[in-house]
Order: C-alpha cells, then sequence, then structure tokens
C-alpha cells in the first residue's frame, strides 16, 4: 500500500474514533481571544483618569508603585479634584523661599511658644517637633512603603477587579469604563482608613500640619503612629497634656482633627483664629 494512502487512512480512523466518543477536536479560530487582563485595563483606566485631572496627578501616579496603591491616591485626587491647584505641595522653589519667609518665622514662634508651655507644665518632658515642608519625595517615600496604605489599597484592588470582571462593564467602551471606574472609587470608603495623605495631598506640603512628639531626654515617650495612639497618647495622658499646652500657648493650632484621630495632629494658620 502506498504510505500516502496509509496516512489517509490512519487520519479517517482518527477522526472516526474521536466522533464515537463524542469529543470535539480542537478549533484554532473558533474560540474568542481573550481580552486585556484585568489589571492591564485598571492601570490604563488610572493613567487616563490622571491625565483628565492634573497634570501632577498624572505625574505622582507613575511614582507610586503598585495598582492598589495608585487606585487608592487616584481615589483622593478625584475626590479633591475642585482644590488639587491650590492643595498641591510646594516645590523645592517654594519650600526654599517659604522657609526664608516671614511666615515661616511665626510657626517656628508659635511652636516655641507650645514647647515651653508643655515643658512648664510637664517637668522632665519636651516636645519635638520637625517644622520642615513635607516635599512630594517624602510624600511618594511614606506612601509606597506606610502599612495602612498597603492595606487599604488591597481592599480597593480587589474591589477594582471585581468591577473590571462584573458582567456590567463595558470594557470595550473607554467612556464607559473611565465612568465606571471613577464611580467606584469616589464612592468607595477605604479600610483602614490611611493614615498618610495621598502625595501631593498632604497639610504638610505646604506647612498647614504640625505633628508633635513628645520626649524624655533622648527617648521618644508618645509619637506619631496610630498603633500607639490608645497605650501611649490617651492612657498615659499625653494626649490631653499637648492638647492643653497648644491650646494654652498659641491660637494659631487647631485639632487634632485628622481621621482616624492623630493626637499629635495639628493644623496650622497664619492667622489668628477663633478661639477653640
Amino acid at each position: 500500500m502506498h504510505p500516502l494512502w496509509s496516512s489517509l487512512q490512519a487520519g479517517r480512523l482518527l477522526l472516526a474514533g474521536v466522533a464515537a466518543c463524542g469529543t470535539a477536536l480542537p478549533q484554532a479560530h473558533a474560540e474568542e481571544q481573550p481580552g486585556p487582563a484585568p489589571v492591564a485595563i485598571l492601570e490604563r483606566l488610572v493613567a487616563d483618569l490622571g491625565r483628565q485631572l492634573d497634570p501632577h496627578v498624572a505625574d505622582a501616579l507613575l511614582r507610586i508603585d503598585g495598582t492598589g496603591r495608585r487606585l487608592l491616591a487616584l481615589r483622593s485626587y478625584l475626590r479633591s479634584s475642585g482644590h488639587l491647584a491650590e492643595r498641591w505641595s510646594w516645590t523645592q522653589e517654594q519650600i526654599a523661599a517659604y522657609e526664608d519667609s516671614p511666615e515661616h518665622r511665626g510657626l517656628l514662634a508659635e511652636i516655641d511658644k507650645v514647647r515651653e508651655t508643655f515643658t512648664r507644665e510637664n517637668p522632665g518632658y519636651e516636645l519635638w517637633v520637625n517644622p520642615q515642608v513635607r516635599s512630594l519625595d517624602r510624600q511618594l517615600e511614606s506612601w509606597n512603603t506606610n502599612e495602612s496604605v498597603s492595606e487599604a489599597a488591597a481592599g480597593l484592588a480587589a474591589a477594582a477587579d471585581a468591577l473590571t470582571r462584573s458582567a456590567s462593564f463595558a470594557a470595550n467602551d473607554e467612556t464607559a469604563a473611565r465612568r465606571a471606574l471613577e464611580t467606584l472609587l469616589r464612592e468607595y470608603r477605604p479600610v483602614p482608613t490611611p493614615t498618610v495623605a495621598a502625595p501631593g495631598l498632604s497639610p504638610h506640603g505646604q506647612m498647614r500640619a504640625v505633628d508633635f512628639q513628645v520626649h524624655r531626654g533622648d527617648a521618644i515617650v508618645a509619637g506619631p503612629k496610630t498603633a500607639t495612639i490608645i497605650t501611649e497618647w490617651d492612657a498615659a495622658g499625653w494626649s490631653a497634656k499637648l492638647d492643653a499646652a497648644v491650646r494654652a500657648a498659641s491660637n494659631r493650632f487647631v485639632g487634632p482633627l485628622a481621621s482616624p484621630r492623630e493626637p499629635w495632629h495639628y493644623t496650622y494658620s497664619p492667622e489668628a483664629v477663633a478661639a477653640q
């Protein structure tokens, strides 16, 4: 028998066997090609939304690590979209100008008043304050390493992933997809609440906030850590003692107002504020 005829016969037998077993042969082009992965879709939408908001936002998002953290930051940017320009952290040139200004000298004077009052009322203890503007670079570093941000970002990333996989998500309609993600981000409530602001939006970036620490010599007695609020600040009485010193010494600090409550964090106003 000719070899070609043998090969044809073998092929017919194989097809007959497959048909008898009720098994379909794979079809190379019958199935629809898979679309972009959810992460790729989210990354594209995040970049698009960032560009539409503000050039500062678009640049900052590129320097944030991971989809989850970018989504979490974008949530803050969207919710602050009406005030991004006025809230955005100063450039190095603006920081340098501020540090040589009467306003900066006024802040240092107010801090000294609080420190003197606190030390007088709490002998052996003193307040430490970093009076430097928190640059965008420092804010980005904090955002990329903060544990509360990491936890909150993981939850938001899971919610966004579920959105892209839902039957109602129009992945092929760019406008509808962006709208759906924007709605999710604006309405989402992160758990836990991040303990630092999204890069560029920290009030420390325009020196509108001051964080106090209680020291005894070289030892930190009460520092800016949320895990120690109950033990180091509230139970030990430092929350009340710091607040009493701030209120007695100056009318230019308001706080603590952060959410979640941070007993060391006070908003600073260059102008005198109403009695609290």
